[in-house]
């Protein structure tokens, strides 16, 4: 599949539908950096991920975290941590820096696809390189980073020049844009505001409150 997606021309390509990070733990992610909120996320089967925006680390004890990241958001309710709610539990990772949790949660969001927002004729520019021995990657990915690093290029000329797959390209400029290693040089790119997770505990405090009434 993914040596004919690299074979079709720029229409065929661009007919591949992007995917939306509001359908996945992606979103839910961005909007607790973007506000810099520390918040909690726990799936019955797949754990607990905790994220401290405020420190810049991710903690979680999923036995399966690329599973729990692409988990719908209505299946991983959200509850915000006070500030006297930090405590990590010992069957916790050692925290790592959210850049490499936004990585995975894009990398495996994509599965191939365009993030949402990007386009094929995008010009990369890679700034910061990942930690490829920590992180998920394609077959390819030291070779489309090092040429993103050296020579801006777009996204889909990146795939012809290389000989690679465009659904490896895909996948590796939506993580790399998602943990924020890359911009975009040939336009400008309007970043939609993030709205504040709300706590979700107290609405359901108050919803109850309302029943009763």
């Amino acid at each position: 599949m993914d040596t004919q997606l690299a074979s079709r021309s720029p229409e065929a390509i661009g007919a591949v539908k992007p995917f939306s990070p509001d359908d996945y733990l992606l979103s839910t992610l961005q909007r607790a950096v973007a506000n810099n909120q520390d918040i909690c996320l726990t799936n019955a089967r797949l754990g607990r991920l905790i994220v401290l925006s405020s420190r810049g680390e991710y903690f979680t004890d999923s036995p399966d975290l690329a599973a729990l990241l692409c988990l719908n958001p209505d299946d991983c309710p959200v509850r915000i941590l006070g500030k006297g709610d930090h405590h990590i539990p010992p069957s916790c990772t050692v925290g790592r820096n959210i850049d490499e949790l936004l990585w995975q949660a894009a990398f495996h969001a994509s599965a191939g696809r365009l993030m949402q927002g990007c386009n094929q004729d995008d010009v990369i520019q890679l700034d910061y390189w990942p930690n490829l021995t920590r992180l998920p990657h394609t077959p390819n990915s030291f070779r489309i980073l090092a040429l993103l690093s050296k020579h801006p290029t777009s996204v889909f000329f990146a795939a012809r020049l290389l000989k690679v797959p465009a659904s490896e390209v895909f996948q590796i400029y939506s993580a790399a844009k998602a943990a924020g290693l890359s911009r975009t040089i040939n336009r400008k790119v309007e970043e939609p505001r993030l709205e504040p997770h709300r706590n979700q505990s107290l609405l359901s405090s108050l919803l109850k409150k309302i029943a009763r009434l």
